[in-house]
């Protein structure tokens, strides 16, 4: 069966590292499911799990600064998501992403609070990218941006209070800019915070994609100090996917980053043919030019 041919480049590093006031430990995590293979981050590495699908899926997951085992929590959600991806492609995968990430969320959070109080969140962006569809679904703030022919939007809604009292038609209150919930944790207090609201059409979609389309996946390590001009700038004088992801990193840290930085950048070289065509690109740079503690691995209790 022919497949899309895409480009892939990733960046998850730590930062400035704590020495300069920056994170002690990287939070972040990152997936990239294609060509029979799963790979994220784990520790220092890149764990690869061996999976025959169809498409490319895609995720970047930001633990909770600041809380307890946010690189757990991140480390979760993408081997969440590898698996939805193992299943095979659905039927109606915007549908069906939708209901796993709200299923995976009750899981994980209902696991979690079997070992006490619910500590550990992260955000999630995830695409999966089939027969030239790209199908998403989004909790918290890190963000998937299109460019396509040198103009750059933003596709998702960081998840606000203000975001949310926009749309359901209330005042914002004076924690408007505050982040109003997480995957795995809830909701931080808006409404039930055992659970998140992701609603259809706001927080998932699908985006018919162009040959030469790019797709950006990012934590708010390079949004939060970036404006979306400048990363228009960076995908504009550097075509190629990894050297993307780096610039990127490398924008965000000279712009005053002290989080974790993550990247993906997707470029969509052909939609589906008769070949099954993938191009091979597995030097990712997992680690940027800094140091990344040891993190520890999800626990047993999370499969």
């Amino acid at each position: 069966m022919s497949e899309d041919h895409v480009t892939v480049g990733v960046v998850c590093t730590r930062g400035i590292g704590p020495e300069r006031g920056g994170r002690a430990r990287n939070e972040d995590n990152y997936l990239v499911c294609r060509s029979g293979e799963a790979r994220y981050r784990s520790g220092d590495d890149e764990a690869v799990e061996a999976l025959e699908t169809r498409g490319v899926l895609i995720a970047v997951a930001d633990g909770m600064g600041g809380h307890e085992d946010g690189d757990l929590a991140s480390s979760a959600a993408v081997r969440a998501m590898s698996r939805l991806f193992k299943r095979g492609v659905p039927g109606d995968p915007e549908t069906h992403l939708h209901r796993f990430v709200l299923d995976a969320h009750r899981r994980l959070h209902d696991k979690v609070a079997e070992l006490g109080p619910v500590r550990m969140g992260t955000t999630l962006t995830v695409v999966w990218i089939v027969d030239g569809l790209a199908y998403w679904c989004h909790v918290g703030d890190s963000r998937l941006y299109l460019e396509r022919g040198g103009a750059l939007r933003q596709i998702t809604r960081d998840h606000t209070r203000a975001e949310f009292a926009r749309r359901d038609g209330r005042p914002s209150d004076a924690d408007g800019p505050f982040l109003a919930q997480n995957f795995v944790y809830g909701s931080r207090g808006f409404g039930d915070d055992a659970g998140i609201r992701i609603d259809a059409g706001s927080d998932t979609g699908v985006i018919p994609l162009r040959r030469g389309d790019r797709l950006v996946l990012c934590s708010d390590g390079l949004s939060g100090p970036v404006e979306e001009h400048r990363i228009g700038a960076a995908l504009r004088e550097t075509p190629e996917p990894q050297a993307t992801a780096t610039a990127l990193m490398e924008r965000a840290l000279a712009s005053g980053s002290d989080d974790n930085v993550t990247v993906i950048v997707v470029r969509l070289d052909r939609i589906a043919t008769d070949e099954r065509l993938f191009e091979a690109q597995d030097e990712y740079d997992l680690l940027g030019e800094s140091v990344v503690d040891d993190d520890t691995l999800v626990p047993e209790e999370f499969d």
